[in-house]
């Protein structure tokens, strides 16, 4: 079976301050996550299992007290028992519907041309190193990776919830700090439903990983690692993630800029075979697709798009990554951040526009792996956070 039941371990309370978005998120803002360290203080909290990547070159330090943090805290989790999690988010105005399940590592490729389990994006070596380390001495598991699965007529999740959970599963309710929106979870622990879901699952055939490319290939880099010296269905098999429907009206698209600095803003701007459209205000404002294939841009001096009229590329992404991959670049969610950065002195910030939903899984089947950072689920703050917990060790 491509889908695992995990046994899902949660904490009796303070949720507000268990809850911590995905290591990945708010790379160039300390600030947040030293408001983060501020609010959690000293209560349990996933803060303190994780290694957000705001924080690297990796420090051995800190990874020796993350996993003994993780031994500590499985005295203090519940054992809720094989189960999957439904999950209602509402953030931005929106609600998204999710699974909290495990997948079988043995059905994922890292180049994802022949497995049920596939990457969508290239990944980023530097960033391996961190979680594969983490997980290699770890007790627990926790988890931002979300999975895509194509289900148009919702016959996994129906829209209409109420055949499959009921109040008296509910198992957490509560704020997400940092604006990231409401959040309650649903154990489903009945054998039949989960067979069904599990079953329906299998029927749709590919799954995308949407987010959580490189924690998901750390898993499964572990999992090479070990699988000849340990059982054959052990824990480590598997990998904890959340399941949410490509359809899912709460579920968007955005675009992940870059900024690069290192290299005069004039020079690079010249080594595009575009036309380019200076503009006074800032190109984050603009809709970006109706230019056809552009790229806006912003520096200390300019700004502006970067239009081509006869692109090599299907994507934006691909144009702008062929010629800015050599220099040092940094990926960002918010467009202010990219603005800011991109004023100053020596930087170019670029801006992109946002792959189509609806046309995601024609576009992996017809590319197959995308550039690294071609997309983001949502903006920041409706990034996954860490809630649940899994054992992976005997």
């Amino acid at each position: 079976m491509v889908l695992h039941v995990p046994r899902i371990l949660l904490p009796k309370d303070n949720w507000e301050k268990w809850a911590v978005i995905a290591c990945d998120q708010h790379t160039q803002d300390l600030e947040y996550w030293k408001r983060v360290e501020e609010f959690v203080g000293d209560s349990p909290s996933t803060l303190n299992l994780i290694y957000p990547e705001i924080y690297l070159p990796l420090d051995e330090n800190r990874v020796n007290k993350i996993h003994k943090t993780l031994s500590d805290y499985k005295k203090i989790l519940v054992d809720h028992g094989p189960c999957f999690i439904l999950v209602c988010r509402s953030v931005s105005g929106r609600n998204r519907i999710g699974l909290v399940a495990a997948i079988d590592l043995e059905e994922y490729q890292f180049n994802g041309l022949d497995s049920i389990i596939r990457p969508t994006e290239g990944t980023i070596k530097e960033r391996l190193p961190a979680r594969i380390r983490i997980r290699e001495n770890a007790e627990l598991e926790l988890s931002h990776i979300m999975v895509l699965y194509n289900d148009p007529d919702f016959t996994v999740i129906p829209r209409d919830l109420d055949d499959l959970v009921c109040e008296e599963n509910l198992v957490y309710d509560f704020d997400l700090m940092e604006n990231g929106g409401h959040i309650k979870g649903y154990k489903i622990s009945n054998e039949k439903i989960i067979k069904d879901i599990s079953d329906k699952i299998l029927t749709l055939g590919t799954l995308l990983v949407g987010d959580g490319n490189h924690s998901l290939a750390a898993a499964k880099s572990f999992w090479e690692k070990i699988k000849g010296t340990v059982e054959e269905d052990h824990p480590a098999r598997y990998a904890m993630v959340e399941l949410v429907n490509i359809h899912d009206p709460g579920l968007s698209f955005e675009p992940i800029h870059r900024v690069v600095s290192g290299i005069n803003p004039e020079e690079l701007l010249r080594k595009f075979d575009a036309r380019i459209e200076r503009i006074q205000d800032s190109p984050s404002d603009l809709d970006l697709s109706a230019k056809g294939h552009s790229i806006g841009f912003i520096t200390k001096d300019s700004s502006g798009v970067l239009i081509f009229d006869n692109p090599v590329h299907d994507l934006e992404v691909e144009t702008l990554d062929e010629i800015i991959d050599n220099y040092s670049v940094e990926y960002e969610h918010d467009p202010e951040v990219v603005e800011k950065l991109g004023r100053e002195q020596g930087n170019t910030g670029f801006f992109l526009p946002p792959l189509k939903k609806s046309e995601f899984f024609t576009l992996i089947k017809k590319k197959g792996i995308l550039p690294k950072k071609s997309f983001s689920l949502g903006k920041e703050n409706e990034k996954r956070y860490y809630i649940e917990v899994r054992k992976i060790t005997v």
